[in-house]
């Protein structure tokens, strides 16, 4: 079967899934938001004065993600051998793009808004059932993996430090065995969906001298949000936002059984890259959509606004700035959709795209800054107000230039991939 039949073929699927879910949220979501629009346009009204969610707010978030799971949709992305719905990766980068050139940034109870980068409506590695569990054992699988892909629970990935970000070597948390547990300290900042996790997949040292080394020594471990010694200190405030649902973890002398290690003891870095990779594509899809959405309504403006008097879409300075965002998307697009391919191949013995991903999410999340960036400026005044959504576009497209790492990690990344003979494009 050739490149150019499994791609229709995945189209044809995308399209009955986003048709579904596109029907599930005018009829279950967008009535919801309609219902707490007063709260969920003002921060002040938002947010507790720690930074959490008002209680009905955080309610409404846990039914849609029940609500979704029920119809089928909230754990679609996770692999089947957890009980997630198996998508191919392909699939799924689609499915995102969709999404949100549909519906756009700015939507609490479907996807980034308020400075949250979690999305009640799919589940991702930042709060749900991943490929990350892939290497959970059998006690997580039965214990705790049916409440995540119910959307009763969610999880946080906890790997940054307040001295550890895009250099994870750095981490300072420490775990040693006793008996048939394992003793965590340290502390973990950054970690989005920190404040409302049931479950934090932590990752600390448990072999100084190969960490030292970077060659090992870093161990994963599911730890229950329950567990005496695990508190969640405070809630991040971030760029234009009264809060978000990032959070600093403080783990001391927290002990989790050994059943609760994921993957290899001194091996979890390897763990971390199965969620970040993932997160990565889904951060590159994202972005996509937003982008699109950006360009479908500066077309839309073009054509409506009347300047000098002559439609805007006539000025050539409007019409260079549309064309450009257009080779943006073209772009972003058929980067997004060739790494997908290459990733649904890799566990029938395919490469795994180590650079691909890099340039997905580096190029991605640019060239959608860029097209926000010119949305705003083809609605002119409009394009700054809080009336329309561009700003919160702008400011998640900007913020996740950071998260599942930065701009120039992405890059690093690639050129240790090129002069190590990845050269295949």
């Amino acid at each position: 079967m050739t490149d150019t039949t499994d791609t229709m073929e995945i189209e044809g699927l995308a399209k009955g899934v986003i048709d579904g879910i596109c029907a599930f949220v005018d009829a279950e979501i967008l009535p919801m938001e309609e219902q707490y629009r007063e709260v969920l346009s003002n921060e002040r009204r938002l947010f507790k004065e720690d930074g959490r969610l008002v209680d009905e707010i955080a309610e409404a978030r846990l039914n849609v993600r029940r609500k979704s799971a029920k119809a089928g949709f909230y754990a679609m992305l996770g692999p089947k051998e957890i009980g997630g719905g198996g998508v191919p990766f392909e699939l799924a980068a689609l499915v995102l793009e969709a999404v949100y050139r549909r519906y756009g940034p700015g939507r609490l109870l479907i996807g980034w808004s308020n400075g949250f980068l979690t999305m009640p409506l799919l589940a991702s590695f930042v709060d749900g059932p991943s490929h990350m569990f892939l290497s959970a054992g059998e006690a997580i699988l039965r214990e705790v993996m049916p409440g995540l892909v119910a959307g009763d629970k969610t999880v946080c990935f906890g790997l940054t430090e307040p001295d550890a970000g895009s250099d994870v070597w750095g981490i300072k948390s420490k775990a040693h065995r006793d008996g048939d547990e394992w003793v965590i300290s340290g502390t973990k900042q950054w970690i989005t969906n920190a404040p409302y996790a049931d479950y934090a997949a932590v990752f600390a040292v448990t072999d100084p001298d190969l960490a030292a080394k970077r060659q090992g020594g870093i161990t994963c471990f599911l730890v229950d949000a329950t567990a005496p010694g695990y508190s969640v200190d405070a809630v991040l405030g971030v760029m234009g936002h009264l809060a978000s649902d990032c959070g600093i973890i403080a783990l001391d002398e927290v002990r989790v059984p050994n059943e609760r290690v994921m993957g290899a003891v001194d091996q979890g870095f390897q763990v971390g890259m199965f969620g970040i990779s993932e997160g990565r594509m889904c951060i590159a899809a994202i972005c996509l959509g937003m982008a699109e959405w950006a360009l479908d309504r500066s077309i839309e403006y073009a054509k409506q606004r009347h300047t000098f008097g002559q439609p805007l879409a006539d000025h050539q300075a409007i019409q260079f700035m549309l064309a450009e965002s257009a080779i943006d998307i073209f772009s972003a697009k058929q980067t997004v959709l060739r790494t997908t391919q290459l990733l649904d191949r890799v566990r029938a013995g395919g490469r795994m795209p180590v650079k691909e991903i890099s340039i997905a999410k580096a190029y991605s999340v640019e060239a959608a800054e860029r097209v926000l960036d010119r949305a705003i400026q083809v609605h002119g005044g409009m394009g700054l107000s809080s009336e329309l959504p561009f700003q919160d576009g702008y400011r998640a497209v900007r913020t996740v230039r950071i998260p599942d790492g930065t701009a120039e990690i992405q890059r690093r990344t690639i050129a240790r991939q090129l002069l190590r003979g990845d050269t295949i494009f």
